[in-house]
């Protein structure tokens, strides 16, 4: 154990990683009172394509009943719908004209996070670490 290098623990590193860009972004987001993560899911919501609940759940890889709280949430807000599919297999949810105002609004932050980021690792490390990123997620 002595001889483990826990600096470069890819868990650790990417945990502190996630932090330091979630706080980031969500500093952008309180500006039109919603967070990152509520940005993230109605993102999702906007681009699904009649995906259940469970279908949006796994495309954002996050856990079933964290996304159901977080749509609740945006519901009670009036800034999504949600209704039962036709075969009654789970509920598809679509923005609001509300939602939409509000993510509309929020687009020109989230553009000013990205450009933030890429900023500070430049245009060929950005496009490296989206894509080390998107491999991460396959594991």
């Amino acid at each position: 154990m002595e001889d483990d290098d826990f600096s470069q623990c890819v868990l650790d590193n990417a945990r502190k990683a996630a932090r330091a860009v979630s706080r980031h972004y969500d500093r952008l987001a309180r500006q039109v009172g919603m967070t990152a993560g509520q940005f993230s899911v109605l993102v999702a919501i906007r681009q699904a394509r009649d995906e259940t609940t469970g279908e949006l759940a796994e495309r954002l890889s996050m856990d079933r009943t964290t996304l159901v709280r977080n749509i609740a949430l945006l519901d009670r807000k009036g800034l999504v719908v949600s209704a039962r599919t036709g075969d009654a297999r789970g509920k598809n949810h679509h923005l609001t004209g509300k939602g939409e105002a509000l993510l509309e609004s929020a687009l020109p932050l989230w553009r000013q996070a990205q450009k933030d980021v890429e900023t500070l690792l430049g245009r060929e490390e950005f496009l490296k670490t989206i894509n080390v990123l998107q491999r991460l997620s396959q594991l």
